[in-house]
């Protein structure tokens, strides 16, 4: 402006032309940030200085680049790779000012080196950064240029020492834990897994099956996991920190990678007998070779599969001198199929029935009916036999006697709610389990009437739903009322102690002290305490049931085919074509138990 108005002030007051040149003021009186470089054009039109130049030179002072000119300076960008690069990240204020903020905000960065994210630079410790040239547009179309500005590119898996890598980098670790090792021969740890390595890693990836720029492999396959012990482990695999166990995307809240191994647990198995006519277990050395040849053989099982041993549907015979038996296999002491989470015994029983040539009375071929009722020379001439006859006439001492209200009794006692047991008479107990006690409708003679006999077809027929039951004794159907209805837990029938003690043929006692139902069968004594769920056998052996006792309205309820299993007796369901001492029926909601088959 001094230099256009000292001009101008010339031409006007003393009318002279001057020649084209500049017109200079003294040296202090301009600028440090004025370049004086425009011309003046004259009136004539030749050349001089033009009036506008220092308007121009005015303008371009007044710009956002020479108001925020020294106040920028470059800043180091650091990137994944192949990621897109925000080059106004490069960018930054010396000094805090809100006004140069607002500028450099609304102003537009470009590199003028055009470099890009493909390759990476920071997985080795030399500083290999690119660097290049930034250009600053202002809002006013005003220019800034910041050189040496840093660009570093970290691959998606970068060791975990590497500073440069993007601020949001996840540390993650991988740990060996229980059951695996490593190429190394490092064992995991349960409690306290061994940490392998720690790596830095882009959010987002998935560690699975993204490869590590430098092995060119996943860092699960750089581990090469092997099981600590085959005879206890199986099958190394890795697992997260996430709900499921299987999610291997990279993210703050899952930075924790660890190695395992499934648990093997053994299952080994044995066979022993039961003979149905004595009630007398056996041992499995004395077991035909033919069962002893399909025992299975010990298996090892993964943690958390099913398992359910094999059944034999086939029957077998055997011949021991003048014997003939037949073998049928009833069960496993364990049903299943069984979650597996421990080692597990498995104990089968063959059952023994003896087998005789025309066991049935009523089975004979039709003319021997005729011939049975002729006498044979030899009993000619012997006395007849009148004890049947007798029998039908009672003896003076048996018409006083008082009749036998026990049945009566034994009803009204079934028909009381409170808490008792079942009271069996001392010569029940020594009679066979697997009869039922009843009375013959005939008159008896002095002698038998001392006697009392027992059906072998002895049969119960009970209705889930209501409780009821049927006991088929000698042709007679007598139906009861249990106090408490049975019910169905973890797919077991739960039954009233007294009612289970008569239908598998057991004597039951209370010991209220220990709280346990000790049930007698000969020799076989069963002790059930019922706060738990084991069965204690007398021969020192202990089998857990598949649902605890219950407690209902003073009434305690067992597991039937538990407890049954214990004294020989079988259990399935009326569609497995198998003959069975307790038949359960679907269809109907009625179990059958039969002690005779």
């Amino acid at each position: 402006m001094k230099k256009v108005v000292a001009t101008t002030m010339a031409t006007l007051l003393f009318g002279l032309s001057f020649p084209v040149n500049t017109f200079a003021l003294p040296d202090n009186e301009v600028s440090a940030n004025s370049q004086v470089l425009e011309k003046v054009s004259q009136p004539n039109g030749g050349d001089g200085p033009q009036s506008g130049a220092d308007a121009d030179n005015k303008a371009k002072e007044d710009t956002i680049a020479k108001k925020i000119e020294g106040k920028l300076e470059a800043k180091d960008i650091t990137v994944w790779q192949n990621d897109t690069v925000n080059w106004k990240d490069g960018v930054k204020l010396k000094t805090d000012n809100e006004e140069f903020k607002g500028y450099l905000d609304e102003a537009s960065v470009t590199d003028l080196d055009n470099r890009n994210t493909s390759n990476s630079n920071t997985d080795t410790n030399d500083d290999r950064a690119f660097k290049g040239k930034l250009k600053v547009t202002f809002k006013d179309k005003s220019e800034i240029e910041i050189a040496d500005q840093k660009l570093y590119v970290t691959s998606k898996m970068t060791n975990i020492n590497n500073n440069k890598a993007p601020k949001n980098a996840v540390d993650v670790k991988l740990q060996l834990g229980e059951g695996v090792k490593d190429s190394n021969g490092t064992i995991g740890q349960k409690d306290k897994p061994v940490e392998y390595g720690s790596y830095r890693i882009k959010p987002g990836v998935n560690i699975l099956n993204e490869e590590h720029p430098q092995i060119k492999d996943s860092l699960f396959n750089l581990v090469k996991l092997e099981v600590s012990d085959p005879d206890k482990y199986v099958d190394p695999q890795w697992t997260s920190g996430s709900a499921n166990k299987k999610n291997f995307v990279v993210s703050k809240d899952n930075n924790i990678f660890t190695a395992t191994a499934s648990k093997l647990f053994t299952m080994t198995f044995k066979f022993v007998g039961y003979d149905r006519d004595s009630k007398n277990g056996i041992d499995s050395e004395n077991l035909p070779k033919a069962i002893k040849d399909k025992l299975p053989q010990e298996q090892k099982i993964k943690e958390g599969e099913s398992f359910n041993p094999d059944k034999f549907e086939d029957t077998i015979n055997e011949n021991s001198g003048e014997n003939k038996y037949e073998w049928k296999f009833n069960g496993w002491n364990l049903t299943g199929p069984l979650s597996i989470n421990e080692n597990k015994n498995f104990e089968g029983t063959w059952t023994r029935s003896k087998v005789e040539e025309n066991s049935n009375p009523e089975v004979k071929p039709g003319p021997g009916k005729e011939e049975d009722k002729k006498e044979s020379p030899e009993n000619k001439n012997k006395p007849k036999d009148n004890s049947k006859a007798e029998d039908k006439k009672e003896s003076p001492q048996e018409e006083k006697k008082p009749k036998d209200n026990s049945r009566v009794e034994d009803n009204k006692n079934n028909n009381k709610s409170n808490n008792t047991f079942p009271r069996i008479k001392a010569n029940e107990n020594k009679s066979s389990s697997n009869k039922i006690y009843t009375r013959t409708t005939k008159k008896e003679s002095k002698t038998e009437s001392k006697k009392e006999t027992f059906s072998k077809t002895a049969k119960y027929t009970l209705t889930l739903n209501s409780g009821e039951y049927e006991v088929l004794i000698n042709g007679q159907v007598i139906k009861r009322q249990m106090d408490v209805k049975p019910l169905i837990k973890n797919d077991r029938l739960m039954l009233p102690l007294r009612s289970l003690a008569e239908m598998i043929g057991t004597k039951v006692e209370w010991d209220q002290e220990t709280r346990t139902a000790i049930f007698t069968n000969k020799d076989m004594v069963a002790k059930i305490q019922i706060d738990g769920n084991e069965i204690v056998l007398s021969n020192g052996k202990v089998i857990k049931m598949d649902s605890k006792p219950l407690n209902i309205k003073g009434r305690i309820l067992l597991p039937v085919s538990n407890v049954a299993n214990v004294f020989g007796l079988t259990n399935g369901n009326t569609k497995d074509g198998v003959d069975q001492n307790i038949e359960w029926d679907g269809d109907t909601k009625t179990v059958e138990i039969n002690l005779n088959k």
